[in-house]
């Protein structure tokens, strides 16, 4: 499954994550629980490019390569839901310059000595029963296979469970009908080339769309049972966007599956939240569960540039790295140096702790960074009574120092507005902005507390609302069902 690399390109490493073995394996005596299917193989580490949204360009494909390589990762997927010919059009082989195209990508991949993989998702509209449907999908895989492709996806992922009448005729289930076609073409590709690799995205890709009761679940089990042992699978943890990865967790879906899931990483994904950009390092995973998976691929930000430290720290924790501390301590001074000011020096770059505060504004989709958290919830306690003693050496010390964070993320904010990489400044942008003008907002209210403002007055004025308050359609549909802490909706008469 893995292309072994000779020697490691070392300049690509930062200290600390150094090191890496492109054929490291993690072998466990939980083999023996996954319906007797021994899994002792290369772990597939690496990332796909499968959100919603906006591609990357094909230089940016090529700057992953570089990046997957320096996190001591293997592979590459090529799955934009952009590409209407993976999702929307899957029947349609690509034309001349498309081929070519990708045909670049495919020899750079080898050229790094990465594993390069292909999705195709045919499920919105596939009738699997149907045989000239079977027949566009091989065409699909011999024209990957002529470009140089081993390595393949098939995704029936966010689909309807719901067939054509002649499929409901032909099979005695939904996920008996995607096994048969996954099956189906599997065989096609070992009748084509040596070797060739196929993972499958289920349906039911999560804990919460097997109803939180995996086990109990009538579509994993038949996927387990009936997909072809050599057939990876997918599985995102959970969630859609999982919290933690427990072991306990990997092992119940892995006798389910009767094979070792691959982790499909959404924890860095932002697709399905415009306003939010995921820049921190990987967590709520515990080494322990290496040896309880076959693979770890993660699906970043769609923002090219914001995925530097989560495919590094990923890479880390794929080794077994300590990715909060070492890891993310050795990837910043690495990525800073995309941080080059523009009409100075050529040395000149965005100073380190600025880099790290900017890690620590997007940090991960569960919490904010140590310190901005710190902040956050002297913030919170400050403002925890409706009258607070402004004049307490506890308050105005919290106030000097919310203060001092806005006045930091000021700075960075101009600060960004001048590098020379571009793609980089606006990476970060809209989400910078929106921080800078709220954490404003904070310090002016608690300026206007500190003043002793007159009776009966109100912030903002009048003649300043608009300037402070979110407004527009969206706005609108929320606040007609405010959530509560928890994210549950409420409404009030």
């Amino acid at each position: 499954m893995t292309i072994m690399r000779d020697e490691p390109i070392a300049s690509s490493l930062p200290p600390g994550l150094a090191g890496w073995s492109m054929d490291t394996t993690f072998d466990t005596t939980d083999d023996r629980e996954l319906g007797g299917i021994v899994t002792s193989k290369p772990l597939l580490t690496g990332v796909i490019e499968g959100f919603y949204g906006r591609a990357w360009t094909p230089r940016q494909r090529l700057e992953m390569l570089d990046w997957i390589v320096g996190s001591g990762m293997n592979t590459f997927v090529y799955g934009p839901k952009d590409d209407i010919k993976i999702r929307a059009r899957w029947r349609e082989i690509y034309n001349a310059a498309e081929a070519a195209e990708l045909q670049d990508l495919v020899e750079a991949a080898r050229a790094r000595k990465l594993n390069f993989m292909v999705a195709i998702a045919p499920c919105l509209d596939v009738v699997y029963s149907d045989a000239s449907d079977l027949k566009a999908l091989k065409r699909r895989l011999d024209q990957l296979l002529a470009l140089g492709v081993k390595h393949f996806a098939l995704l029936f992922d966010d689909i309807p469970r719901t067939m054509a009448a002649a499929d409901d005729r032909a099979f005695d289930s939904f996920a008996a009908a995607q096994v048969y076609f996954t099956n189906s073409a599997f065989e096609h590709l070992k009748s084509q080339v040596e070797q060739p690799v196929l993972l499958f995205c289920p349906t039911e890709y999560c804990g919460a769309f097997a109803g939180h009761d995996v086990p109990g679940s009538a579509y994993l089990n038949t996927v387990g049972e009936g997909l072809n042992p050599e057939i990876g699978v997918f599985w995102t943890g959970p969630d859609i966007v999982s919290k933690t990865l427990s072991a306990e967790g990997l092992r119940e879906i892995g006798r389910v599956l009767r094979r070792k899931p691959v982790i499909w990483e959404n924890f860095h994904a932002n697709d399905y939240d415009i306003r939010r950009v995921m820049a921190g390092p990987l967590g709520g995973r515990k080494a322990e569960i290496l040896g309880l998976i076959d693979g770890l691929i993660t699906n970043p930000n769609n923002e090219f540039e914001a995925n530097f430290v989560p495919v590094h720290t990923t890479g880390a924790f794929a080794r077994g790295v300590d990715v909060e501390g070492d890891a993310l301590a050795a990837a910043l001074p690495i990525w800073q140096k995309r941080f080059r000011l523009a009409f100075t020096q050529p040395t000149k770059l965005l100073p380190l702790e600025d880099v790290r505060l900017l890690v620590e504004l997007f940090y991960q989709p569960f919490r904010q960074g140590p310190e901005v958290e710190a902040l956050l919830q002297t913030a919170r306690r400050m403002l925890s009574e409706a009258h607070p003693d402004v004049t307490s050496a506890t308050w105005r010390e919290g106030h000097a120092a919310i203060t001092g964070l806005r006045d930091r993320i000021r700075n960075l904010f101009d600060l960004m507005t001048e590098l020379e990489n571009r793609d980089l400044f606006y990476a970060f942008h809209p989400y910078l902005w929106e921080a800078r003008e709220e954490v404003t907002h904070l310090v002016t209210y608690l300026d206007w507390l500190a003043e002793g403002h007159p009776e009966g007055t109100e912030f903002p004025d009048r003649d300043r609302i608009y300037n402070f308050y979110r407004r527009g359609f969206t706005v609108a549909v929320q606040e007609l069902l405010p959530r509560d802490p928890s994210g549950r909706y409420r409404h009030h008469l």
